[in-house]
């Protein structure tokens, strides 16, 4: 690998590609089977392989025959198997690796791939079914069985950054996968235009949120952007020094092995990375395709061939060579290495162990190199710079690992086997010779890799040209056997036109018949149509009578409801009218014979107060004998002593029952404490003044006057009560008729309509006013009561006397009433009409207070 011959690139990536199957499974193309051995199929995958192809690039696959040729060889690089589909229910697991595509001496690419899987459709997957079926003889159909198709994107570039490719298309996925087309839009075009960095540049890759960096070296040759530890992992120290050996021996054949891609690359690289000092030319192949690992093997010159596992049985490895299995630990040759001695080989393995601080435990190959997504996420293996938020977790050196110890020991070895030591160093000098050739080693092992590389393309060339031609026989064949299928559908097309024709010229004759058959149809159709709108006229107005009509039952419905509730309200009115009526005429018997009391009453009345006027007359006549008069000046002039002492102790009597008797009785007035009072004083003046006939004379006409007051008064009593109780029987019967009224205008207005009931207001107005029961009653057989009212003057008799006449209104005379009692008697003497006075006044009292309280028919007992 010459790098001075190297053009230098524009942009830090050369191209990108997208390569698996095509859309339609009738279109793959099965590989070819392997000459020797069998390539094992990984775990769930069907039986079969096929191959790939290039389904997008950029730039495009016709652009350049350079281009072509370095997509092409990255293809195979992608799928060094060919590809394979899985089944299963769970989806397998991506992986990505790198790899080396050294074209001739001066162009060599470096790629990073990362395969991702899509789930098949019903159509793919019906297809992947039918095509096990003819060539899997013991395919068994599954219902629910689920495909797995493999994709490969892969980015090419013309310096070896691994890790920082690989990150960003892992991680560009992982975001984009669910949108493909802005995946191909927005980050491919990105890092396709990154401009290419010099030397010393650091190259930097934002991500969401870290970046991706890495510095670039001073010299070409001093490109790493992997890790060399992995190695130390797979194999022990004794074996990695076998190694480095066997890479800088003459022969130099190395076959590396592993169930990984991505570890065989990272093996090689440190390889080569180990031995720069020598500056590899030979052949570099680090992921082989399983088709050419045959011919790769058998190559005459040196080379270090990276082989999957499932390939080994493809080919057998020269006597010569290193076979290394990384997965196991298991360095395997016929010949060793001898450029080191046992002494040399054996500081080697102690300086190594030294720089490594301590023992390396076997571990195999790390988890980061055997899925692109641990865990389901992205765990990156460069260099990163933290632009938000805290740790990011990414792939750290172990603590044992110190590369630039390891580095010192490697180059020491390399330089100390470049120069001559001892007796050959003083006669050959210090630096070894190259053997001396008409062209340098160097030059024949590139001519030689050149001359291998053309062969192989050759030979893929022609078999991707006999793949071509067979399928384009295939599809000749089927283009021709589909050709006589079409020519014999034509005959039967033809022969079927022509029946077709006897069929049109039938179908015209029956075409003009049905014509005529159309038009009478037709005009049938219009008749019926007709017919068919006047029964829907005919149709509608029944439908409008018939509502009309239901909607005159149900108001007849609803008013025989109505009326069958007004006649139970009536039937149950007429019997409580009949109860009120019975109720009534017993009332109105009472009342009749209320009335009839009250006239009986009426006229006793009368002839009560014709006697008292008799009477009176004879009082008033019996003023006016002065034999009387003289008779009672004597007497008064001769009982004075005696008259004085009876009547301080009738006065004390008269005082002790007009106490009691005023006690008992709370409507006692102070009119009769005025009389009382008058007497007395009378008396006291008569015991102590000059006991004149003229003063005799007074006394004795306050006496008749007193007495005819107190009649008058009782008088006036009793025709109070009468009158009184007139009127509460009045006022029964105005309300019995005024209820007998009420209950007829209900029972009538009943019977008639809402519209129709007359306003009855009037007449309860009219009832109402008559509600009190007067003389000017209409209906009253009881004639006028006339007021009575009392007006005394003071007597003439006696022009000496000067004592103020006793004036009693009409309601002092209802307060004493209860003192008072009726005289029929003619003669009234002072004594006795005193005392009746002062001993039935409660009596009279409470009768009079009945009489005023009790209907007509209580007022006879009175």
């Amino acid at each position: 690998m010459t790098a001075g011959k190297r053009p230098t690139p524009k942009t830090l990536t050369y191209a990108y590609l997208v390569c698996g199957v095509g859309r339609e499974p009738s279109q793959w193309v099965k590989a070819a089977s392997p000459a020797q051995g069998k390539i094992q199929h990984m775990r769930g995958a069907v039986g079969q392989f096929w191959l790939p192809e290039i389904l997008g690039s950029s730039p495009r696959l016709e652009s350049d025959n350079e281009v072509a040729r370095s997509l092409h060889g990255a293809m195979r690089a992608c799928f060094p198997h060919d590809v394979e589909i899985c089944t299963g229910r769970s989806q397998p697991h991506c992986v990505h690796h790198s790899f080396v595509l050294q074209q001739d001496s001066s162009h060599t690419l470096y790629g990073i791939a990362l395969r991702v899987w899509s789930r098949a459709d019903e159509k793919r997957a019906e297809t992947i079914r039918d095509l096990r079926r003819k060539t899997e003889p013991d395919y068994r159909d599954v219902a629910d069985e689920t495909y797995w198709i493999p994709y490969c994107l892969s980015f090419l570039s013309r310096y070896p950054l691994y890790n920082l490719l690989g990150d960003y298309l892992r991680g560009m996925w992982i975001h984009w996968n669910k949108a493909t087309n802005l995946f191909h839009a927005e980050e491919v075009s990105r890092i396709l235009s990154f401009p290419a960095p010099r030397l010393n540049d650091l190259v930097r890759i934002d991500m969401k949120d870290y970046a991706l960096c890495y510095q670039f070296p001073s010299s070409p040759t001093g490109f790493q952007n992997f890790a060399m530890w992995p190695v130390f992992n797979c194999l022990t120290i004794p074996n990695v020094v076998g190694l480095i050996e066997a890479a800088v021996s003459p022969t130099r054949r190395i076959i590396l092995m592993s169930h990984h891609p991505a570890m065989l690359t990272v093996a090689a690289e440190t390889i080569r990375f180990s031995t720069r000092v020598y500056d590899w030319t030979g052949l570099y192949v680090p992921v082989a395709h399983a088709r050419s690992v045959h011919d790769l093997v058998q190559e005459p010159g040196p080379y270090i061939l990276g082989v999957t596992t499932e390939c080994r049985s493809l080919f057998t490895p020269p006597k010569d060579a290193l076979l290394v299995d990384l997965d196991r630990n298991l360095v395997i040759t016929d010949h060793p290495p001898n450029v080191l001695t046992p002494s040399q080989r054996t500081k080697m393995v102690n300086r190594l162990t030294q720089a490594l601080n301590s023992d390396v435990e076997i571990t195999g190959v790390p988890q980061h190199l055997k899925s692109a997504y641990g865990g389901g996420k992205l765990i990156p293996a460069g260099d990163i710079i933290v632009l938000r938020g805290g740790e990011v977790e990414r792939v750290v050196d172990p603590i044992w690992w110190n590369q630039d110890a390891v580095m010192a020991v490697m180059d020491h070895v390399c330089e100390k086997l470049g120069r001559n030591s001892g007796i050959k160093a003083i006669f050959q000098g210090a630096t070894k010779k190259p053997l001396m050739t008409k062209i340098s080693m160097r030059h024949m092992n590139e001519m030689v890799r050149e001359r291998n590389q053309y062969s192989r393309d050759a030979l893929e060339a022609w078999q991707d040209f006999i793949n071509l031609k067979g399928r384009m026989d295939t599809e000749l064949a089927k283009v021709a056997k589909r050709n006589n299928i079409l020519e014999q559908e034509a005959e039967t097309w033809k022969a079927q036109f022509q029946k077709f024709q006897a069929f049109v010229e039938s179908l015209n004759k029956e075409l003009a018949e049905l014509r005529v058959k159309i038009e009478a149809g037709k005009r049938e159709q219009r008749r019926l149509t007709g017919i068919i709108d006047g029964q829907k006229d005919d149709q509608a107005r029944l439908a409008l009578r018939l509502s009309g009509t239901e909607r005159q039952r149900d108001n007849a419905l609803e008013a025989l409801v109505l009326q069958q509730g007004i006649a139970e309200d009536l039937e149950k009115e007429r019997d409580r009218n009949r109860k009120e009526i019975a109720a009534l005429q017993h009332a109105n018997s009472t009342l009749v014979q209320q009335r009839d009391q009250a006239q009986r009453v009426v006229l006793h009345l009368r002839s009560l107060i014709s006697g008292q006027a008799h009477h009176m007359e004879h009082i008033v006549r019996s003023i006016g004998s002065s034999n009387e008069l003289a008779e009672h000046v004597r007497q008064g002039f001769e009982d004075a002593d005696d008259e004085d002492s009876a009547l301080s102790a009738n006065e004390n009597a008269g005082r002790r029952n007009v106490s009691s008797k005023r006690s008992a009785s709370a409507a006692s007035t102070t009119d009769g404490q005025d009389v009382l009072e008058s007497r007395m004083s009378s008396r006291a003046s008569k015991r102590y003044s000059t006991q004149s006939v003229h003063d005799v004379a007074d006394r004795h006409l306050r006496e008749k006057t007193d007495a005819i007051a107190d009649i008058i008064r009782n008088i006036s009593e009793q025709c109070a009560a009468a009158v009184e109780g007139l009127q509460l029987a009045n006022e029964a019967a105005d309300i019995a008729r005024m209820s007998e009224a009420e209950t007829e205008d209900a029972t009538s207005n009943a019977n008639l309509s809402a519209d129709e009931r007359p306003s009855s207001s009037q007449s309860r107005g009219t009832s109402r006013d008559n509600g009190h029961v007067t003389p000017t009653s209409d209906r009253s057989s009881v004639p006028p009561t006339p007021e009575l009212v009392h007006q005394r003057s003071s007597t003439a008799l006696s022009m000496a006397s000067t004592a103020p006449t006793a004036y009693t209104a009409r309601d002092s005379v209802r307060e004493s009433s209860g003192r008072m009692k009726i005289v029929t008697n003619g003669s009234v003497d002072g004594h006795d009409h005193e005392e009746q006075i002062s001993a039935e006044p409660l009596e009279k009292k409470h009768l009079a207070e009945q009489s005023s309280r009790t209907p007509l028919g209580r007022v006879m007992e009175v």
